[in-house]
């Protein structure tokens, strides 16, 4: 007789793997999938490091739902001897109209959030290694910072595995059913497996299994710079998000081990196949991108270490998508992230658990439905 699970999750990264820990704290027979062994480097992000941003340049509607993921994150934390989150505090910074700082101030005055103001002169007397020009806003929110987003996943895997939870990793998903009872077959290439429930949470490239989705691969690159002592965060140098001028924005960490991690969010390649993810250097465009960020606003930084490539899964307005597939009721995708998810994976994993229990969700998602488009 076919084994029915309560949920099946498609894709074990970040998303996928705290679903699959709040499922089965609900009571939830669960199996995880993934086609490699999580984590790793295919999915839409890697790397050791994520910033976490409560008071939220990008709308107001995400700010209830952060402020959850920050609480499990804090809670998951004190599951594991793993460091999951480091208040590094975040600098936010950019020209004085900027919609996204309004957006930042704004969030923060609503949800009574401490965000401390500069500008460009009066930062750089707290640190110095700033160039930033001197009409710049700057907003430093104290209680945001870095979570480890390799730790947070592995421990996720390991406490879904004590409560029960059924994982197959290097098995890759291969199409979506139904079946006579309308259950989900979910067939991979070492068997098939059922479930009354479903949710896709498989990164980039999710439209080899949901193809009508309106999500974009991009490419994308970050690097690791040489950088001296006082950009490090035990010396309280936070992470931070930087917009030019003319709307760029880059991103970076604190140091750690003698580099300092940046990353520039805009631009990047559209690509249609993972082939097309070369490596970092194997594109003429992804020096400048990193270095536009030390060369106008930060010094104390040094030559480029070493990069890395990676994806994003775009939406076309940038925001998220949390939906039901179109064939399935009871499927639901989680894709879109754009660059900006994983400070989130913990409350999304946290609805698509309580939704496949049947408990209300205590957010709006309107505005990550599809219909939108």
């Amino acid at each position: 007789m076919t084994h029915i699970y309560d949920l099946i999750i498609v894709g074990t990264g970040s998303v996928g793997a705290a679903t699959g820990y709040y499922a089965a704290q609900k009571g939830l027979d669960v199996l995880e999938i993934d086609a490699y062994t999580p984590p790793h480097t295919e999915g839409s992000h890697h790397g050791e490091t994520r910033i976490i941003r409560h008071a939220y340049g990008e709308g107001g509607a995400y700010v209830p739902m952060v402020l959850r993921a920050q609480e499990l994150w804090n809670e998951l934390a004190s599951m594991t001897d793993r460091t999951i989150f480091e208040a590094t505090g975040v600098l936010n910074a950019g020209p004085a109209d900027s919609e996204f700082l309004r957006t930042v101030r704004e969030t923060a005055d609503s949800y009574q959030l401490p965000v401390d103001e500069y500008n460009g002169q009066t930062v750089r007397e707290k640190w110095p290694s700033w160039n930033l020009p001197v009409d710049y806003r700057v907003l430093v929110e104290r209680g945001a910072g870095v979570l480890h987003s390799q730790n947070a996943i592995k421990t996720y895997i390991e406490l879904a595995k004590k409560l029960g939870v059924t994982q197959l990793f290097n098995n890759r998903v291969v199409r979506l059913d139904s079946d006579s009872d309308d259950n989900v077959a979910v067939v991979t290439e070492q068997g098939m497996y059922t479930g009354r429930r479903v949710v896709v949470t498989a990164g980039t490239w999710i439209k080899e299994l949901i193809p009508d989705l309106p999500v974009q691969p991009t490419r994308k690159v970050f690097a690791w710079f040489e950088a001296e002592s006082e950009l490090a965060a035990k010396n309280g140098f936070p992470a931070y998000t930087i917009e030019d001028r003319d709307g760029t924005q880059f991103y970076g960490f604190p140091a750690t081990n003698g580099t300092i991690k940046i990353g520039r969010h805009q631009g990047g390649q559209p690509i249609t196949s993972p082939t097309e993810r070369v490596p970092f250097g194997e594109v003429g465009t992804d020096v400048d991108e990193v270095n536009q960020m030390t060369d106008m606003f930060l010094s104390g930084v040094g030559s480029i270490a070493h990069g890395e490539s990676c994806t994003y899964d775009m939406s076309p307005d940038g925001d998220f998508i949390v939906d039901q597939a179109s064939r399935f009721e009871n499927i639901t995708v989680v894709s879109g992230l754009s660059g900006h998810g994983f400070k989130f994976a913990s409350v999304l994993g946290e609805i698509l658990a309580q939704e496949a229990a049947g408990i209300d969700v205590p957010f709006d998602l309107a505005p990550f439905r599809l219909k939108r488009f």
